[in-house]
Parts: structure tokens; sequence; C-alpha cells
């Protein structure tokens, strides 16, 4: 279990978790691993911390992949922007690679908010444009007025445009204020992009490549503008908000 799949590895995940707050090796910790993949991270977070991990994806090819693997852990078919668990069922809600993916990550935030305990953190790393353009929060703001149109013509079930993404990399500006308006207090953000450099080095070496994961990510642009970033936002209890 290499945990090379994505930028940081494991070492990402480690760093998240390890400035929260939680008892090393409590089972009593809920984790909700969304789109876990073929369930590694799920699997080191179990053997690491002792934690008790969900894991979620939309493929079920995954999922049964994920199952066969490591057929101790839970893995379910499961939607990040549909989330199908009580309220206040989770101490972390984790989506590695898994925000840029998604047509409406502002949606995945929400149902993040929801499923979270008070105290709860939300973790993710994912591509993203640190310094946007005029042009990419153009093209954001006409997908959103797109969609907008959309539902009030009722034909919004077709395909979804990702709405906080341009070509395949976030734009964050949506992503903080509904942190923000929800209530999450940001305790970590961080710029990874050495890790992509070091995801790239890696994928060379064992003969593959960083356009081949790029376009896999959806991502179509010039690589320069791209980086990688790590947050964990803190879901606050009611006597700490303002």
């Amino acid at each position: 279990m290499k945990g090379s799949t994505r930028p940081g590895g494991f070492e990402i995940t480690r760093k998240a978790f390890d400035i929260c707050d939680f008892a090393k090796s409590a089972n009593s910790v809920k984790i909700l691993d969304v789109g876990c993949g073929c369930g590694d991270t799920a699997a080191f977070l179990t053997g690491e911390y002792g934690f008790c991990v969900t894991g979620i994806d939309k493929s079920s090819e995954a999922v049964s992949h994920a199952k066969e693997k490591y057929p101790g852990l839970e893995f379910m078919e499961g939607d990040g922007q549909a989330l199908e668990f009580r309220s206040l069922s989770f101490d972390c809600v984790l989506m590695e690679c898994a925000l840029s993916l998604m047509p409406s990550p502002v949606e995945a935030i929400h149902e993040a908010f929801c499923v979270l305990k008070e105290g709860g953190h939300l973790i993710a790393h994912d591509l993203y444009i640190p310094r946007p353009s005029e042009e990419d929060l153009e093209i954001i703001g006409q997908i959103k007025k797109s969609k907008t149109e959309e539902k009030h013509r009722g034909d919004c079930g077709k395909e979804r445009r990702l709405e906080c993404t341009v070509n395949g990399a976030l734009v964050m500006n949506d992503i903080f204020e509904a942190l923000d308006e929800l209530g999450f207090e940001v305790i970590l953000f961080e710029d990874r992009k050495s890790d992509l450099a070091g995801f790239a080095a890696s994928l060379i070496f064992e003969g593959g490549s960083v356009d081949e994961f790029l376009a896999g990510c959806r991502v179509k642009q010039e690589k320069s503008r791209i980086s990688y970033f790590l947050l964990n936002a803190k879901k606050q209890k009611k006597e700490e908000k303002r």
C-alpha cells in the first residue's frame, strides 16, 4: 500500500489528521472517506490511527475493488453531493482529489457540514488555481448562471458541468465563502505544489507521466498555473460561532 496514486501520498493525509484533536487508536472516531477509490486511505487510517472508516465512491467498480482488497473494512456506493447518512454522524469527512471531480463542490461541502458532528473536521486536498484570472472567474460565473437558468426551465437533469473548476482545477472563492457561511473555521490551508512536483517525478520514474494524471483529473490548462492544496476546516460548535 504505497499511497502514490495522488500527490502527497500518505504524508499529506498524516499531516491533516495529526493536527486534529482526535484520540489516536480510537475506533470511536468515525471517518467518512468520500471518493475512496480502491480503499487504500481507509486502510491507512484504520491501521495508523485505529479509526472507524466508511468509504464511499460513485464508481461501483472502485467499491468492488476496495471490498475485495480490504474485506474487513466498510465500502459502499455513494455521492458526496447527496450523502445518505444521518446528521451529526461523523468526526471527519475526508475528500482526497474528489472535490474537483464533483459538479458542485459547494454542494458537497454543505453535505459534509450536515453529517459532521460539532467540532468535526473537513479535510480536503486537490488541484487548484492559486491566482485565478478574471477570465477564470467569468467562466465560473457563466456556468453558475447557466445552471440557474436550467433549473428554472426544469431541464437541470442532464449532465452537470463542474461549477467551481476551470478545466479541472478548482477556483476556491466560492468554496471559502461556503465554509465561512456554514461556520467552518479554516485551521489549515497550505499550498503543496512541491507535492505535485514530487508526484510528477515519481510517475516518470515508474514509467508514467504527469500529463496522464492531469488528463485523468480533467485538467486541460497549462501546468504552470496549477498547484495543489491541503485544507483542514473545523465545524464550530454552536457556542463558538460568532
